[in-house]
């Protein structure tokens, strides 16, 4: 008769780590960065033709470097192949969905990105549809990979995907700030985008950060206010072990000073719109940070 044995004391290590936190927030910034482009060839706003391509390219660059982490992060690399293979792909499973999805959304923005090359509008326009589809979709899969998880108290509710479409827009827009401002130092100045088009951009990504904020309060009483394993989340991941990546990083970096400078006459300079900008990527890299990882804190570790 077989007899079996459980070990209570054995340590276990975090299942996700820094490459899966970095992979999120990669994924948000390539999902945000196409956004933008698409305000042109999908929403027919003319006035951000010129930063349409620039964008494009940024989100297929950024994009390039999941697969390294999602293929690093599995331990034995090969077993990457399972999610391809029909016979192990399962409609219920969110991963199998996401698999689908990274490797969707690549083909179709690599082909909307070569509309643009070729000024082709009417197949940039149908296929701009097909990924602003795949984009959102995908966003949503990385929440819901979080959220249908009870044992992770923090990640275990519905905001999961709205948080993560939230950072995907702000953090994709500073990206793709940064990425201008730095294109118009080094092209000519008969090639350089207007700053008003970059000002502009950034008061969309202050109206983000509000609506950030506000998913962020509710998700912050959800934790202070739960039952007993929310209010001990709240109290050891978000304000003790990673205080750092969830006070620091996420909402006085990230949140309450570039929405100050947005906010004040420092939004006039440029100098300020890139700061902010620069902050907004950082903070919410902070917030991937403790979800990934805080969520598992305390499943790991206690």
């Amino acid at each position: 008769m077989l007899k079996s044995v459980i070990t209570y004391n054995v340590f276990h290590h975090v299942a996700w780590g820094t490459s899966i936190s970095v992979y999120f927030w990669l994924v948000g910034i390539s999902a945000g960065a196409f956004l933008i482009s698409s305000l042109s060839s999908v929403f027919n706003i003319k006035r951000y033709e010129p930063i349409a391509l620039t964008s494009t390219i940024t989100a297929i660059l950024v994009l390039l470097i999941v697969p390294i982490l999602l293929i690093w992060d599995l331990g034995q690399p090969l077993r990457f192949l399972y999610l391809l293979i029909p016979s192990y792909w399962h409609y219920s499973g969110p991963m199998s969905w996401g698999s689908a999805l990274i490797i969707l959304y690549s083909i179709a923005i690599i082909i909307y990105c070569y509309f643009l090359i070729k000024h082709n509008k009417p197949g940039a326009k149908v296929v701009g549809i097909i990924c602003l589809i795949l984009v959102v979709s995908l966003e949503w899969y990385t929440g819901v990979v979080m959220q249908l998880n009870p044992g992770r108290f923090l990640n275990h509710t519905s905001l999961t995907p709205l948080l993560f479409l939230a950072g995907a827009f702000i953090s994709g827009i500073g990206f793709v700030i940064l990425v201008l401002w730095i294109q118009n130092m080094v092209v000519e100045i008969k090639n350089r985008i207007e700053w008003k088009l970059i000002e502009e951009m950034a008061k969309y990504m202050m109206y983000g950060l509000v609506f950030d904020a506000f998913l962020l309060f509710l998700d912050f009483m959800n934790t202070l206010y739960g039952n007993e394993n929310e209010v001990m989340g709240h109290e050891v991941v978000l304000m003790d072990v990673f205080r750092f990546s969830y006070l620091w990083l996420e909402l006085l970096i990230g949140l309450i000073i570039p929405f100050f400078i947005l906010v004040s006459p420092l939004k006039k300079f440029k100098a300020g719109v890139v700061l902010a900008a620069l902050l907004v990527v950082v903070g919410v890299y902070g917030m991937r940070v403790w979800w990934v990882m805080g969520g598992q804190y305390l499943q790991t570790f206690y």
